[in-house]
Parts: structure tokens; C-alpha cells; sequence
């Protein structure tokens, strides 16, 4: 029988999201039809995504840096900005 690498969508046993191994074809299509996993050469290329090590900041990031520059211009209790 033929191998079909998948990349796990969800948490399966000793697999995390993300990762990507090869099954016996029957294993995989029953990862794939429970939603655990899809077949690697068909999965949808996500956004990278990158933290405190550097590289393109998301989008999320981005915003918030954003705002956090920007002053408060709500009024106080006494109605000053």
C-alpha cells in the first residue's frame, strides 16, 4: 500500500497541529474525514505567523502597535481631552 502524507489540523495522539507525517492510505483518509488532518499537498497555506524572534508582524501585531502610538483623545471626567 502507498503512503499519503497528511499535516494534522487538529491534536491526534502523539501528533500537535501543525505537524506533518505519512499514513497507510485508510489511517489517513480516516484522519481526514474526522477532521483531524489534511492531505499535505492539499493543505491551504496559512499566514506565517512570527513572535518576539523577529519577521513580519501580523496584522493583529500591527493594529496594536498602532493604536498603542496613538494618544487617548477621549475627555476625562471633566470633559477635557
Amino acid at each position: 500500500m502507498s503512503k499519503v502524507i497528511v499535516t494534522f489540523e487538529k491534536n491526534w495522539r502523539g501528533y500537535a497541529a501543525g505537524e506533518t507525517a505519512g499514513f497507510e492510505s485508510s489511517t489517513a483518509e480516516g484522519l481526514i474525514q474526522a477532521g483531524y488532518a489534511v492531505e499535505a499537498d492539499k493543505k491551504t497555506p496559512k499566514k506565517p505567523r512570527t513572535g518576539a524572534s523577529g519577521g513580519a508582524a501580523t496584522d493583529d501585531a500591527a493594529a496594536d502597535a498602532e493604536s498603542a502610538a496613538k494618544p487617548d483623545t477621549k475627555p476625562d471626567a471633566d470633559g477635557k481631552p
